[in-house]
């Protein structure tokens, strides 16, 4: 997957660069060498302006690093805000829950402490009454010693002679006497009871108090270890809301720059295709002056039949061999030049034995969000591995680019009424220098990472006239 970006500042500087570099490639091909010295000239202007280039693209590729960088900075501070977010819900739900607990304990608190006030209260007339009751049975004891037996007395006044109705009514006063003190013991021990059960109550009371007092204060305890933890986590949060704009901005920033870049990938991509159309005008140019003066060949080979002259088989080779000559194109069209035919018949061959990792054609870029085409077929070969030319051809470039990487560009000749050229993209270093012809298989690089490459590949291109076409169609 391939990208020229060219930054704004940039931009006049390096679209000058390109064109000087065309017009380089195409003076190149016509000078004398009565014009050495203006060739060196514009040689040396090229390498100026390509180190210039080649800044402006380490810049393009810091960039590109930049907006993967702000993306992953991005994910990871929403991430982080998010985790915040739920430990700062989850703190506020936990210290809703404990304030309302320490609100219904207070309230448990208080109904307790109220019910042990009132069994104080209970427990305090009991004693009160226990006291009194003890007081009665003790008085009614003593005087019951000091008396005597109730029935001895009535007994021994009935011997003295006492009226037995007298004695009668002696012995009913005595039983009632010994029933109320029967009963005012009862009524002791009931009240003994009763404060027993005060006091027991006044007991449980105590206790309850002290447990729900001592779950009030491990709850307060909790309740504001949990505001605290709140007023720490609502700080985090503001800080990582705050650090989230930025890193949006930042992406945002980075987004907009890489975008502006693969504009300016697109303009690149249209410059290289004018060049290619120059060279494809120029081959049909060529073809037409060949066909043009083979016409004229062939017309004064038939005036000479006609006037009789005999020599119709002499001076026609070098116009035959200027009919084979494709002008910018280098060779009768694609393998010319004596680079071999492809073993599947088809007009280019493999550039390397490797599997297909990525098809020609569109894809929905996962941060721009928008589609765009992958202008040619990705070969998963290793680093290192040699990459061999298509076809026989002319080597019209070779640079870096922050996109393509290193790339070589070929021009084939004409195929199929087109003008056929292919480019090698993301190599590791090259092999094959600009003007120079190749053969079929020839190494003119080996495979890199170079330029927007997240691995070892070759990104192979074909293009037609200038313009991207599916290379498996040709290969």
């Amino acid at each position: 997957m391939v990208r020229l970006v060219i930054p704004r500042r940039a931009g006049t500087r390096v679209r000058t660069a390109l064109v000087l570099c065309l017009l380089i490639a195409l003076t190149g091909a016509a000078a004398s060498p009565t014009l050495g010295d203006d060739k060196d000239d514009l040689k040396n202007r090229r390498n100026q302006v390509q180190s210039e280039i080649s800044g402006a693209q380490a810049e393009l590729d810091q960039s590109s690093a930049q907006l993967a960088a702000a993306t992953r900075t991005l994910q990871s501070s929403q991430v982080s805000l998010s985790s915040a977010q739920t430990s700062l819900a989850t703190t506020r739900v936990q210290l809703a829950a404990a304030q309302a607990r320490d609100a219904a304990m207070q309230a448990a608190l208080l109904k307790a402490q109220a019910e042990l006030v009132v069994a104080k209260k209970d427990a305090k007339r009991g004693r009160r009454s226990q006291r009194r009751a003890s007081r009665v049975v003790e008085r009614m004891t003593v005087e019951s010693l000091q008396g005597g037996s109730p029935s001895l007395r009535a007994f021994s006044a009935l011997v003295n002679g006492v009226d037995p109705a007298a004695y009668g009514k002696q012995v009913s006063l005595d039983q009632a006497v010994t029933d109320a003190r029967l009963a005012k013991v009862d009524t002791l021990e009931a009240t003994s009871i009763v404060l027993d059960l005060h006091r027991e109550k006044v007991q449980k009371l105590r206790d309850e108090v002290k447990v729900k007092r001592e779950e009030a204060a491990e709850n307060l305890a909790t309740q504001q270890r949990l505001e605290k933890d709140a007023r720490e986590q609502e700080a985090e949060v503001a800080q990582l809301v705050q650090a989230n704009a930025v890193a949006q901005t930042t992406a945002q920033q980075a987004r907009s720059s890489d975008a502006a870049q693969l504009a300016a990938l697109e303009s690149e991509r249209s410059s290289i295709s004018g060049r290619l159309k120059a060279i494809a005008a120029a081959e049909r140019a060529a073809l037409a002056r060949a066909e043009a003066r083979e016409r004229a060949r062939q017309r004064k080979e038939a005036q000479k039949k006609r006037d009789g002259s005999g020599g119709g088989g002499n001076g026609g080779g070098s116009a035959s061999g200027d009919s084979g000559n494709s002008g910018g194109g280098g060779g009768g069209g694609v393998g010319g030049g004596g680079g071999g035919g492809s073993s599947s018949g088809n007009p280019l061959s493999y550039p390397v034995s490797a599997p297909i990792t990525s098809s020609y054609g569109m894809r929905f870029h996962p941060v721009l969000h928008y589609w765009k085409l992958h202008d040619g077929t990705d070969f998963g070969a290793a680093c290192g591995t040699p990459v061999r030319a298509a076809a026989g051809g002319r080597v019209v470039d070779r640079y870096f680019n922050a996109g393509y990487g290193n790339r070589v560009i070929i021009a084939h000749g004409q195929n199929r009424g087109y003008s056929v050229a292919t480019t090698y993209n993301h190599l590791s270093r090259f092999s094959a220098r600009p003007g120079e012809r190749v053969q079929r298989g020839e190494v003119i690089g080996y495979v890199g990472s170079t330029g927007y490459s997240t691995g070892c590949h070759l990104h192979f291109m074909v293009l037609l006239d200038g313009d991207t076409t599916n290379p498996m169609k040709w290969l």
